[in-house]
């Protein structure tokens, strides 16, 4: 029995630990079904403090930090609709807006992009998103990045190559290549036997890994990309190195646990073999 009226769903608050959050009291994201609205957000990383240099690298981060609020919430990047960028510099607008296009342009979302001073020192940027989320949900990708001392071209021939895969996949160590072109390493943690067809696209400096137990069970799972990045001081070449996954819909919450945890013990693995500490 009811009383006639419909309930209506519980609004949710989300926090992303900025000290800001707790000064200004709000919180990083409000989910209010089936919208997400995601605050202004910088590009510090708030688990360290930090603000990297460069109008590209703070957009990276803040976006990094709106799609952990989004995927919070059961929503993903394709789920945005509405995004405000806030830029204090004009020469940065390009910059900041192909890392937008790149990393939230699937979402073809609305755009308004402001050049206006941002309250936080040192901030270049600041964004903004409004998303609505699908019946059924967007697909949760988890990406875990580091930027590398080494050249682009150095960092995808690494990634694309199956025995040196076996060096830093803690699911597929020790690595040997079999006849069909199928590389065999085997688990650091319950010893099983795993198989992986590299599927390497050079033009986009793009890796993926199609994983199974079987050879003819073989699905792509995991997806390295490579990013040329500006010179250091002194012409040392550097890129940024990123794994990702996409969450299958059955995938468990442990699971999906454990792949993300080890993604990014591996990013740090790929970071010193690269950069000759192993």
């Amino acid at each position: 029995m009811t009383d006639g009226t419909t309930a209506q769903p519980e609004r949710r608050f989300i926090s992303s630990g900025s000290p800001w959050e707790a000064l200004a009291g709000y919180s990083r994201a409000v989910l209010d079904e089936p919208f997400v609205f995601v605050s202004g957000t910088v590009g510090a990383d708030f688990a360290t403090g930090r603000m990297p240099e460069g109008a590209g690298a703070q957009t990276e981060q803040a976006i990094d930090t709106i799609e952990k609020a989004l995927a919070e919430a059961g929503a993903g990047i394709t789920d945005i609709v509405r995004v405000r960028v806030f830029v204090p510099e004009v020469d940065d607008v390009t910059e900041v807006s192909t890392v937008i296009s790149r990393r939230i342009g699937l979402s073809r979302a609305a755009n308004t992009t402001i050049c206006s001073k941002l309250a936080v020192p040192g901030a270049r940027v600041e964004i903004e998103v409004t998303a609505r989320k699908r019946a059924a949900a967007a697909p949760i990708v988890h990406r875990a990045s580091e930027i590398v001392q080494a050249s682009a071209a150095h960092a995808y021939a690494f990634l694309a190559d199956g025995l040196s895969l076996g060096r830093w996949a803690l699911g597929c160590f020790t690595t040997s290549m079999r006849p069909d072109g199928v590389f065999a390493g085997h688990s650091l943690f319950d010893g099983k036997e795993l198989l992986v067809r590299i599927e390497a696209d050079p033009a986009t400096l793009t890796v993926t890994y199609h994983v199974g137990s079987a050879s003819n069970q073989l699905r792509p799972r995991i997806r390295a990309t490579v990013e040329a990045r500006p010179s250091l001081p002194g012409g040392a070449e550097q890129c940024l190195v990123s794994l990702l996954a996409e969450r299958p819909p059955d995938m468990a919450d442990e699971r999906w646990r454990h792949l993300t945890t080890t993604h990014a013990a591996e990013i740090l693995l790929i970071k010193a073999l690269m950069e000759g500490a192993g």
